[in-house]
């Protein structure tokens, strides 16, 4: 069973270990977990090599990727390295400061918590013996009348709304195609993820929508009027189908409104946050208040308003940490222990609880949401935080 695999270059160059990694291939996951505890003294660069699998996965937004697509991006990712092992070397660097990081060339990377171990570990920690599934692409629909519409049964027939709308569930994309629609009525859809879901949306005009965890998007199944406004809670990014003559405008229940004729954005509206944040991806955006005060953005500028607050705050914006749950992602830039918690706890739908004083601490970095909660709270242990899963309850235990 022995291979020759000392640095993690020799793993990297091994096609068995690489479909390991984008965990495509039960034989292969197998081989490798009884593989790693058979030879507990290579561990170091098996670990390395899968972390290095991770960065450049990540980095290119994916979260499978070919074997031969892998190469190339490898390839492009040490070509100043003449090997990976020294690559690696000089990737990771451990730095103190209010937190322990891993550090990644061009961004901030938490992957010690991406690996895989074996279920039958004796000795696996609490946290991993109780461990919480990563959420998934689920939501509820509310029709005009309110009836609740289970989304699986319409992916097999599809559904007709009163007002002649059809509705159909595309690999767990909801599409409206308002062809029949021949109703002057105006009708309202309400689109809901709990907690630990997401879900994407085709609105009647083109526009594509993604609804983040504990959000909801209400619309009108037909925009026949002078502008399209859906009402939003929660977060959501938007691609907006261009259409000069009917402005596209999202309400939020605080008041605020944002304009736009065709463009990118995403909008984090969420009741437990401090601020209510604006994001332009491309194009152009007004964002307005109920008391008439407005600012406009240009492409990668954000506006921040504070709950209490009637200013708005505009800077330039980290679209990739912004952006990043739509893509599968979680990104940390300096950002307090609550802050992160509070984004773990909606997507895993968990409840959080400080056994002690909050510590004041803050993170930079990446977690894939493919991750299960343990391995996504593995990076609380280097900063000498011990935590606990106690069902649906994260106990973070301060000292």
């Amino acid at each position: 069973m022995d291979q020759n695999f000392n640095v993690a270059e020799d793993f990297l160059l091994d096609d068995s270990f690489l479909r390991y990694c984008m965990g495509t291939h039960e034989q292969d996951i197998q081989y490798w977990e009884e593989w790693i505890n058979s030879y507990p003294e290579k561990r170091a660069a098996f670990d390395r090599a899968r972390r290095t699998f991770d960065v450049i996965n990540g980095q290119q937004g994916r979260l499978d990727v070919e074997v031969n697509k892998f190469r190339s991006l490898l390839q492009d990712h040490i070509d100043q390295s003449t090997t990976v092992h020294n690559k690696v070397r000089h990737l990771y660097r451990w730095r103190v400061a209010a937190a322990v990081l891993l550090l990644v060339a061009g961004g901030a990377a938490w992957y010690q918590f991406g690996y895989r171990h074996t279920a039958s570990s004796a000795k696996a920690p609490l946290a991993q013996q109780q461990d919480v599934l990563p959420g998934a692409s689920k939501a509820r629909l509310l029709l005009g009348d309110g009836t609740e519409v289970a989304l699986d049964a319409i992916q097999a027939n599809g559904l007709k709304e009163k007002d002649g709308t059809r509705i159909n569930n595309d690999k767990g994309k909801l599409v409206y195609n308002v062809a029949g629609n021949s109703s002057n009525e105006m009708m309202f859809n309400t689109l809901s993820t709990p907690r630990g879901g997401e879900y994407q949306l085709v609105l009647p005009d083109g526009t594509k929508v993604w609804l983040n965890a504990a959000s909801s998007l209400r619309f009108p199944t037909k925009f026949a009027g002078k502008d399209r406004t859906v009402y939003l809670t929660g977060e959501a990014y938007f691609d907006v189908a261009q259409n000069a003559g009917q402005p596209f405008l999202v309400q939020l229940k605080n008041g605020l409104k944002v304009a736009v004729l065709g463009t990118a954005f995403n909008i984090m509206a969420y009741d437990d946050e401090a601020a209510v944040n604006t994001t332009l991806v491309s194009g152009k955006v007004k964002v307005a208040q109920i008391n008439g005060s407005s600012v406009v953005l240009a492409p990668s500028q954000q506006a921040l308003l504070p709950k209490d607050s009637q200013e708005f705050e505009v800077s330039d914006a980290d679209i990739d940490k912004n952006i990043a749950w739509k893509t599968g992602m979680f990104e940390f830039d300096d950002d307090d222990i609550t802050t992160v918690m509070r984004q773990l706890a909606r997507w895993y739908d968990v409840n959080v609880k400080f056994n002690g004083p909050v510590p004041d601490k803050h993170y930079t970095g990446s977690i894939r949401k493919q991750s299960t909660l343990s391995q996504a709270l593995h990076i609380l242990k280097t900063a000498g935080i011990q935590y606990t899963i106690a069902g649906k309850e994260i106990i973070v235990e301060v000292k």
